[in-house]
């Protein structure tokens, strides 16, 4: 068989079908939805689930990301309770919150970053203002 008898069965074909059905109605046809039932006929029985976004994916989380922000605010409260106890018990100081904070002095951060001051720092000191 020739490619030429090929398309002259083609074309007689094509005649064929459109005697019978009619010029295809390309434009009134919704490619979409065609798409979709092809896709659901080859997947059988099995799902499709959609993607989730991202606030879907979040709202997941909840149940276990709320407990856990409450435990973990209620021992930063508990430890820097802690902290300030402990500082005013032992010694006047500057603590990390304090310093960051700005209510501690930079001589009280400077003690407790490189401990008490002796006379060498007390002489250093003098000299450099």
């Amino acid at each position: 068989m020739s490619d030429d008898f090929h398309d002259e069965l083609d074309a007689e074909l094509a005649a064929h079908l459109a005697r019978a059905a009619g010029k295809p109605p390309y434009d009134e046809v919704d490619w979409d939805a065609l798409a979709r039932r092809i896709h659901a006929g080859a997947l059988g029985g099995r799902v499709v689930v959609a993607r989730r976004r991202w606030w879907e994916h979040a709202a997941l989380w909840t149940r276990a990301a709320i407990p856990l922000a409450v435990a973990a605010g209620i021992a930063a409260v508990a430890l820097i309770s802690l902290d300030r106890s402990a500082t005013e018990s032992v010694e006047p100081g500057g603590t990390l919150i304090e310093a960051v904070t700005g209510v501690a002095s930079d001589q009280d951060v400077a003690v407790s970053m490189v401990g008490q001051p002796t006379t060498a720092s007390f002489a250093a000191e003098v000299l450099a203002q």
